[in-house]
């Protein structure tokens, strides 16, 4: 299934059940953003209706997709609320407790949750990482090899694991901290995979069984360290030093406790990393771009940009804002209902499921023309509202520490453009995985050379070539009038999604 956007939808709802519905589901689950584009193509809202184990005979699951449905349904936290990231596990469970993080919580607690924890995230308080944040990056940098290919995607997780862990646990020994973030790494890997989302039940040998395990050691971890904390008290303290505090003076529960714990690290880390990822892929294939942010970063003399001096890098926070846009590292979101009420005219009960696509949005050529072009100078001249360009989501769930992220990946970036070059070996193969983010699905090898070697765009294989149109692709379309790297006409993106 083809992840173009493609042209606009033909009608505005299309509605499926039964076995279709329930392949629609299956397709999700193996290529959440091939089903999601394949969605669009039939109509603005998609209705199906299958039977799940899980769930009512009829409730709907509902592929909402444009600003206004965005606007709809994320910026009405009454009507529709926000879903966990992994699966719930039976009550009681550890799974269930350490999932039970702000991105899981509604209403009234989530509210004064996100209060509690919001003065952690203001610039203010932010700005402070930015000296380990440059001491982290130059230490991975100056372990690249540069005599053989290494995977830019763990390099990058193993760059925001350190990062992440140092302002979560910053004051554990740094190998303690890479561990319990790494165990939570890993508790969103086993959550979704495929056999672990179709068979969510406790039986023996099952993937789900494994997860709650992991689940449970994940929590006594968490103990322990908390134990160890209160006993051992710093005037230095890191955010989990702060949950500790919130919690013992009655502002947050146990579960809420370790959830907060589990939540906040799980979505600075996982996330900071696909995106750094993919910007250095898009980078890496586009050398004018590189060579022109390059220039630019020539006025800090090699050395890392500072907090203020970050403002006065247009373009190297065009690069950030079209790496997002482009390839985002969440390309959905879920929301389930909490009343009775309609959308676009289709009548929703209490449960259904209604998916929002952060990629669908990046990727109509309305509001972004030529989308699947990597141009970061089309960030100087727009200004999308906050429901056409949702790279942290939007509404009053807008992600916490957006802040941080942005800071922390331009500083990073960089860093890495003003040391280092780097390149892709000739028809490399990049398909994208979607586990709650969207990264490479078996990484991403690259060449790290030193600086002042010319970036070069190297011929690529996998389905990264349905989300990207390299300038390769644009020079020998121009020639040619083909279609390069199997790129299919736009008349067939019209196919529907059972014959897909």
């Amino acid at each position: 299934m083809k992840a173009h956007v493609g042209r606009q939808p033909c009608k505005s709802v299309h509605q499926t059940s039964g076995a279709d519905a329930f392949g629609w589901f299956l397709r999700f689950v193996f290529d959440a953003v091939g089903c999601l584009c394949g969605a669009y193509r039939l109509a603005r809202l998609c209705v199906a209706r299958a039977p799940l184990p899980w769930g009512r005979s009829d409730q709907q699951s509902v592929f909402a997709f444009g600003p206004e449905y965005n606007r709809l349904v994320l910026g009405d936290t009454t009507t529709y609320r926000t879903t966990p990231q992994t699966a719930g596990g039976p009550p009681g469970s550890a799974l269930r407790r350490i999932r039970h993080g702000l991105t899981a919580m509604n209403g009234e607690e989530h509210r004064q949750q996100r209060q509690l924890i919001m003065p952690w995230f203001t610039k203010h308080a932010v700005d402070h990482y930015r000296d380990a944040a440059v001491d982290i990056t130059q230490k991975i940098i100056e372990s690249w090899p540069t005599d053989r290919p290494i995977d830019m995607w763990q390099e990058m997780r193993r760059l925001t694991l350190r990062t992440s862990s140092h302002v979560l646990f910053g004051r554990d020994e740094p190998a303690l901290a890479d561990a319990m973030g790494m165990m939570i790494q890993q508790l969103f890997e086993r959550n979704f995979e495929p056999w672990c989302l179709l068979f969510p039940f406790d039986w023996p040998g099952t993937p789900f069984r494994r997860l709650l395990r992991h689940a449970e050691r994940i929590e006594e971890m968490l103990w322990q360290r908390i134990y160890h904390r209160r006993n051992h008290p710093t005037d230095q303290p890191d955010i989990l030093d702060r949950l500790i505090e919130a919690h013992d003076a009655g502002a947050m529960s146990d579960t809420a406790l370790l959830g907060q714990a589990t939540i906040l690290f799980a979505a600075s880390y996982e996330t900071q990393a696909n995106s750094m990822t993919w910007m250095l892929l898009l980078l890496a294939q586009h050398p004018k771009v590189a060579r022109d942010l390059s220039d630019e970063l020539a006025v800090l003399r090699g050395s890392p940009p500072t907090v203020d001096q970050l403002d006065q890098l247009p373009l190297l926070d065009a690069v950030v804002k079209e790496s997002m846009r482009i390839l985002p590292a969440v390309p959905y979101t879920i929301r389930a209902v909490t009343r009775p009420t309609e959308l676009g005219g289709v009548p929703l009960q209490v449960e259904d499921r209604v998916v929002c696509s952060h990629y669908v949005t990046h990727h109509m050529p309305e509001i972004y023309p030529q989308p699947r072009r990597f141009e970061p100078e089309r960030w100087l001249t727009i200004r999308p509202s906050p429901f056409e360009y949702l790279p942290f989501s939007a509404g009053q769930r807008v992600c916490i520490g957006r802040y941080m992220a942005m800071m922390l990946m331009r500083i990073s970036l960089a860093m890495m453009v003003q040391q280092r070059c780097l390149r892709l070996p000739h028809r490399t193969r990049i398909d994208r995985s979607v586990k709650v983010t969207m990264g490479p699905r078996k990484g991403l090898p690259m060449w790290v050379r030193p600086r002042g070697e010319s970036w070069t765009e190297a011929e690529l294989r996998g389905n990264i070539n349905e989300m990207v149109e390299w300038p390769a692709c644009r020079r020998t379309l121009s020639v040619s009038h083909g279609f390069p790297l199997g790129v299919r006409p736009t008349e067939s993106l019209g196919r529907s999604l059972t014959s897909a």
